[in-house]
């Protein structure tokens, strides 16, 4: 009989039997509630930590899109400055080597006609407003407004698709901000409102139908960057869980099942009884499991090859009957390629070894998935033992595990041809997987290996790192100076699991770009230190300049009044003796007596004029250097002064056997000139023909019209001069004195005095000449604005 158990409330009276019984039942609902709890919440915990993780996949695949396209903004920014510097013009960059579709000049798109290019400059210039650069069109094109350090503002537009990376397999990647754009697969769900508020989260489409999704900022961009991942609530897996969750509440259900029924039987039958019945309970309620579950049973004898099948094993083997059969018959429905195996593993059961075998149902062309379970079992009635066991379909366990393996080939693949250094580290820092390029970047390919300490992968990768500087404001990123030159930006970064992933990033340019801008600003702040030096001197220079324009401005003034002193005292004494000498030669009083006095007398005359003509010029280089000597341009007929001129000079012209002439054009029109002025000029012009014209030579006078211009220009058959002394001539006290053996009479002012004078009517003057064939000297006047005179010929 069985034991009866005190479960009594009430210690001082005893329970009966119907108490006791309802207490056991009320204890088994609770064992039953409470398992079933347990359960749920281990299933709720699990698929909790299953998002947790689906999530944060998916926020790492958004930030390496979101750096990807942070990166090819960059580098687009950088050629842009790039082609800029070295003074290309914004038309005539490559579009195709910057990496945009369009580029144009902010100011210039203003102004433009065209109403979509002027909506675009407002766009831009709102943007530049709000301190952004990136903007998403409606059109799907992206906008990229850079404003460079010397210049406008520059507007980029290129196709979304070249500078967003493209999504994985079954992922869905957007834009979203004023305007939205999709890449990828659209059946996706896009995100919700609140997860672009929030930065990740799931959204729900009806009850099975979901999707994951995580969001990263762009810099300086009025938009953000989702990734949208399928994340559907009922997959084969969950289901496969529920069952599992179903099968394992199943067994304590049943247990309990049974006990409640036991505790409602007549406890007073016979022993026998009570087990008969306890037995045909428990087959019905194993059966009754079986088929709920999905569970089929069978059992071999060994020494006949008899199989028994019930009829759930039947259908999980894809047979058209059940019952007793032949074990080949059995065999028939295993898939050809995994039969061994199956009847290795029913060997294996007959030394007492319970086995597990997986394989194919041949049924299904090696598509549906069997579980065979089984053990030796000694029955009460037989000496020989059977080999009894269960089937029960695995088809989607193997399909998800297919799929896992699927996704971890992918994974590693992707991780494999990451450019970069990647490494991941179990719970206990760890080496648990690495790609090549980790092993390649720091020269570890004999110490790597699965379960590597990460203080042993730190130790041996110094070998090849020449600087290591650790992030202020990041404990976790660090700047590694390769040996070979480069530099990598290593993340460390802890993940949910427990574990550690690192990764490199090639920051090479970057860093020699900051050290290249580190040394123009030395440079830059050396040459400001130059600069205020050199400021210093200039001052001190300027000084001594202003000291020295005074003194020069004293002199040339104390020049001016000492040359006006000594033109009076000087024409004073030289007019008595040029008039007294004229008297002499003349012989007014009477004659002379000796002809030696008259040549003396003549010589005296002669001498006398000639320096007073040169103290006149001296004082007319005076007047004019200091800026004193005035002229008075009236509309002329420039041909009269020039007439004047030869006459006056004609007969000593004639003295010396030159000969002389004058032409000029008919209708020349008048300049504004000084009659003096020019008279003079053409003397001096004159004077110096006559004295390098030797006897029997020629000298023509040119009166011609040039443009806005009237040429004066007078030509000998002279001595000529050479080419390399013509520039100095029309400088004061200038004479060419290697022309002829003997220096000729004269200061050198005449042709210093001539130019002067064209400039000051604001013409210009021109020598040319040639050794042995002559001079000629040329100064040219503007021409009035009144009409032009008519026509006159000129003997």
């Amino acid at each position: 009989m069985a034991r009866k158990v005190d479960i009594s409330a009430n210690p001082g009276k005893p329970q009966t039997q119907t108490e006791q019984n309802g207490t056991l039942k009320f204890v088994l609902a609770g064992t039953l509630v409470t398992v079933a709890v347990a359960l749920g919440l281990m299933g709720w915990n699990t698929h909790i930590k299953e998002d947790q993780q689906l999530l944060q996949l998916v926020q790492r695949d958004a930030l390496l899109a979101g750096e990807r396209l942070n990166r090819n903004v960059e580098r687009v920014i950088d050629r842009l400055d790039r082609e800029l510097r070295d003074g290309t013009r914004l038309a005539r960059i490559d579009r195709a080597y910057v990496g945009v579709d369009a580029l144009m000049d902010l100011s210039q798109a203003k102004a433009s006609n065209d109403a979509g290019v002027a909506a675009l400059a407002d766009t831009a210039s709102t943007l530049i407003a709000q301190d952004r650069r990136l903007r998403l069109l409606n059109d799907g094109r992206m906008m990229l407004v850079h404003v460079p350090a010397n210049g406008n503002a520059i507007i980029a537009t290129v196709a979304a698709e070249r500078w967003i990376p493209a999504p994985a397999s079954g992922d869905r990647l957007g834009i979203y901000g004023s305007s939205t754009a999709s890449l990828g697969d659209r059946s996706v769900l896009a995100p919700s409102s609140e997860n672009l508020r929030t930065g990740s989260g799931f959204r729900y489409d009806g009850i099975t139908k979901r999707s994951a999704t995580a969001c990263v900022g762009i810099g300086k961009a009025e938009f953000s960057l989702c990734v949208s991942r399928a994340s559907p609530l009922l997959t084969t897996e969950t289901g496969i869980d529920l069952l599992l969750y179903f099968l394992l509440l199943a067994a304590p259900t049943l247990a309990i099942t049974g006990l409640y029924s036991t505790i409602g039987r007549n406890q007073t039958e016979l022993p026998k009884r009570a087990s008969a019945s306890e037995t045909g309970a428990d087959k019905k309620s194993v059966g009754a499991a079986t088929v709920h579950a999905g569970i089929g049973t069978w059992s071999l004898q060994p020494d006949t090859g008899q199989v028994v099948v019930d009829s759930q094993g039947a259908r999980v083997l894809g047979m058209n009957s059940h019952g007793e059969m032949m074990s080949s018959d059995m065999m028939s429905h295993v898939y050809a390629a995994h039969r061994d195996a199956f009847e290795a593993a029913l060997a294996s059961a007959r030394s007492g070894v319970p086995f597990s075998s997986v394989f194919a149902t041949s049924m299904s062309g090696g598509e549906n998935w069997v579980e065979a379970r089984g053990s030796l079992v000694y029955g009460q009635d037989t000496a020989m033992p059977a080999i009894m066991g269960v089937f029960f379909d695995v088809t989607g366990t193997i399909r998800a595990q297919e799929r896992q393996k699927t996704a971890e080939a992918r994974l590693r693949n992707a991780i494999e041809g990451f450019p970069c250094p990647f490494a991941l580290w179990d719970r206990n820092r760890r080496l648990a997987y690495w790609n090549k390029s980790f092993e390649a970047t720091f020269g570890l390919g004999e110490i790597l290996r699965p379960g590597t300490s990460h203080e042993t992968v730190m130790v041996a990768r110094s070998g090849n790192i020449i600087s290591e500087k650790a992030n202020a404001d990041d404990s976790g990123i660090s700047l590694l100076g390769m040996r070979n030159g480069d530099w990598i930006k290593l993340i460390e970064r802890p993940i949910p699991s427990g574990g550690m992933i690192s990764f490199g990033l090639d920051v090479t340019s970057d860093v020699k770009a900051e050290e290249e801008l580190n040394r123009q600003r030395k440079k830059l702040k050396t040459l400001v230190q130059e600069l205020e030096v050199s400021e210093g001197r200039n001052a001190e220079l300027a000084r001594k300049y202003n000291e020295e324009k005074a003194k020069a401005e004293r002199s040339a003034d104390s020049k001016s009044a000492f040359l006006a002193n000594m033109s009076h005292e000087l024409r004073t004494p030289l007019n008595a003796i040029n008039g007294f000498s004229e008297i002499l030669v003349n012989e007014m009083y009477g004659p002379l007596g000796h002809k030696r006095y008259r040549e003396y007398v003549r010589d005296i005359l002669t001498s006398g004029q000639h320096l007073l003509d040169m103290i006149n010029d001296i004082l007319d280089i005076a007047k004019i250097e200091a800026g004193k000597m005035t002229i008075d341009p009236k509309p002329i007929d420039l041909v009269d002064p020039v007439d004047a001129a030869v006459r006056m000079i004609r007969r000593k012209a004639e003295d010396k056997g030159v000969t002389m002439s004058l032409q000029a054009e008919n209708g020349l029109p008048e300049v504004d000139a000084d009659h003096r002025a020019v008279r003079q000029m053409v003397l001096n012009l004159l004077s110096n023909a006559i004295k390098f014209t030797d006897d029997g030579g020629r000298i023509m006078v040119a009166v011609q019209r040039r443009d806005d211009f009237v040429r004066v220009a007078v030509r000998d058959t002279g001595v000529g001069i050479p080419k390399e002394h013509l520039p100095r001539l029309a400088q004061p006290f200038e004479q060419v004195s290697e022309t002829r053996d003997r220096n000729y009479e004269g200061t050198g002012l005449g042709l210093a005095l001539t130019k002067s004078f064209a400039e000051m009517h604001g013409g210009r003057f021109a020598i040319a000449s040639e050794v042995g064939k002559g001079t000629m000297v040329s100064f040219f006047l503007p021409i009035s604005k009144d009409a032009a005179r008519s026509d006159r010929n000129v003997a």
